[in-house]
């Protein structure tokens, strides 16, 4: 049985902003694996979906080992996991806040 596309409700639009050389580089990349651009972003988010995924995984067992050797068990490693997360996204925050400005010059 042929593998069939997802009817269009089940597909999401994206909006991505790129450098003139990022598009040149990938249009280039499309060109030369003999893809659209809209195929090769499609083949490049799927794999690291895939990659995601698997390092998610890997991140889990990692936890659940902090979790059982250090002192302060679950709750520690909990308030371990908040801080890292408040300071990725403070740091977002900060390269939202370079990019907007580079936008703006």
């Amino acid at each position: 049985m042929p593998a069939r596309k997802p009817d269009a409700s089940a597909r999401a639009q994206i909006k991505l902003r790129l450098s003139r050389e990022e598009r040149a580089h990938l249009k280039a990349l499309a060109a030369d694996k003999r893809l659209s651009v809209t195929g090769l972003l499609q083949l490049l988010v799927g794999r690291e979906l895939g990659d995601a995924s698997l390092e998610l995984g890997n991140r889990r067992e990692v936890l659940k080992l902090q979790e059982a050797t250090i002192p302060g068990g679950i709750t520690r490693s909990r308030q371990l996991l908040d801080a890292a997360a408040d300071a990725a996204m403070a740091r977002l925050a900060y390269a939202e806040e370079i990019l907007a400005h580079q936008d703006r010059q």
